[in-house]
């Protein structure tokens, strides 16, 4: 093992103090309180097929603004990485008023720096799924919340939705893989007066720069967002999450063979031959060749 650098004795020595310090002051803030009181109940994640492909995950602790614990987060990640047979599209929506206020923070008190910063990939599973993801925003969609919104693929709002992360006004370094979703949404520039000026950007400002598709009332949220739900599960699935792969990697999140994927759609019994007969067949009133030239390959 190489020695250790003068900077990396001077961050381990720096890292033990900050921990140090936050086991104290819990202490100190544990014995003035005195017994400790019971946690409050983490945010219930609810997953229902609503229809022919449509899978609905629903934050359901609107009392707490829908706060992010591990076990919330664990939940939303297992969700989506195992969605009932046949899911074609995963739309996300909370119980009002706010979509999400961020972490836990009651749950970090509890905690100590070594666990709360163990999981800096969250929401991995939503980055890599093969389904396309639409989310509903509404209210405050802060810290945590921004991270989950952004992890999704379609975004609809409502006209009082809030895009904030008070990282550093909380004292917190955020994750680096937080701060990447936000640079790719928002452009550095914003992410930057975000992060270190407190901006807060509102619902028109986020749809001007593309982050939201729709603006609609609270009313129409979370129809408008199973609307898009149906439309996506109607289409091809293999060109749905082929797409999304291809859209990743254009964005730099992944790499991938691309001529693979998009041939795949070029498969003799696949959707786009069948799409390529009807339309022809509408036109011409008789089967096309193409179609049959393909269809009698092996």
């Amino acid at each position: 093992m190489a020695p250790m650098t003068r900077f990396g004795r001077r961050l381990s020595k720096m890292n033990s103090r900050v921990n140090d310090r936050w086991r104290r002051t819990a202490k100190r803030l544990r014995d003035r309180r005195g017994p400790r009181a019971p946690a409050p109940p983490p945010t219930l994640v609810a997953g229902e097929l609503v229809s022919d492909g449509v899978f609905e995950i629903r934050l359901a602790n609107g009392e707490r603004r829908n706060v992010l614990g591990r076990s919330t987060i664990d939940q939303i990640e297992a969700l989506v990485a195992s969605p009932p047979t046949g899911t074609r599209a995963i739309v996300i929506t909370s119980a009002p008023p706010d979509f999400c206020a961020g972490y836990d923070l009651l749950e970090a008190s509890r905690g100590v720096p070594e666990t709360l910063i163990a999981h800096e990939s969250n929401f991995a599973s939503l980055r890599c799924s093969n389904v396309p993801i639409i989310v509903a925003l509404q209210g405050n969609v802060i810290g945590g919340g921004l991270e989950l919104a952004l992890s999704a693929d379609i975004r609809v709002a409502t006209p009082d939705t809030r895009f904030a992360v008070p990282a550093s006004k909380l004292g917190l370094v955020y994750s680096e893989a937080g701060i990447r979703l936000v640079v790719a949404a928002f452009g550095e520039s914003v992410a930057r007066a975000m992060f270190l000026g407190g901006l807060v950007v509102d619902a028109d400002a986020a749809h001007a720069r593309g982050v939201v598709v729709d603006i609609v009332g609270r009313e129409q949220l979370r129809d408008r967002a199973l609307e898009l739900g149906d439309a996506i599960a109607s289409w091809s699935p293999l060109a749905s999450s082929g797409n999304r792969r291809i859209l990743d990697v254009v964005a730099g999140r992944v790499t991938d063979d691309t001529a693979a994927i998009r041939l795949a759609s070029f498969a003799p019994h696949g959707d786009l031959v069948s799409s390529i007969t009807h339309f022809v067949a509408r036109r011409v009133g008789a089967p096309s060749d193409l179609d049959a030239r393909l269809r009698s390959e092996p």
